[in-house]
């Protein structure tokens, strides 16, 4: 449930700072890592682990909770920003749709575990910021 919400709080900051996509997760249990895709036009010009990992932090502190909420399969294709990632994984057959809300953070449909506050991430390492081709980073961490 940590792992889970601190990537969405990840992808919540880079799709609202650059407008980024996440391309594709993975959660085990000594670490999660996102990897997430820019645009041309939106490529951060210096980002290291340090700085994203404070920016995170930052987003930690301020204990924003984790609400769901449902909606109708056709209206998350009418709002664009419900939809994140670069494929769509929910089958046509669902016509409604689970969000998870982190208020001003991040906003999507998912159907996986979170915890029900940010502060309960806790405390985590960026052990790795990686350039996955020129357009795609990817990012490792470890919740300590």
């Amino acid at each position: 449930m940590r792992y889970h919400t601190l990537l969405h709080l990840i992808s919540g900051y880079f799709y609202s700072t650059y407008g980024a996509l996440a391309t594709s997760s993975q959660i085990e249990k000594e670490y999660a890592r996102l990897e997430i895709a820019f645009s041309e036009d939106c490529l951060p010009k210096q980002l290291d682990k340090e700085q994203l990992k404070n920016k995170i932090e930052d987003l930690i502190t301020h204990e924003i909770p984790v609400n769901i909420k449902y909606a109708k399969r056709k209206d998350i294709y009418e709002n664009n920003e419900l939809i994140r990632t670069y494929t769509n994984l929910i089958p046509e057959q669902i016509n409604t749709i689970r969000l998870i809300e982190i208020e001003g953070i991040d906003k999507q449909a998912c159907a996986g575990t979170h915890v029900s506050n940010i502060k309960e991430i806790g405390s985590f390492q960026v052990e790795q910021l990686k350039n996955k081709g020129r357009l795609k980073k990817r990012i490792k961490v470890a919740i300590t």
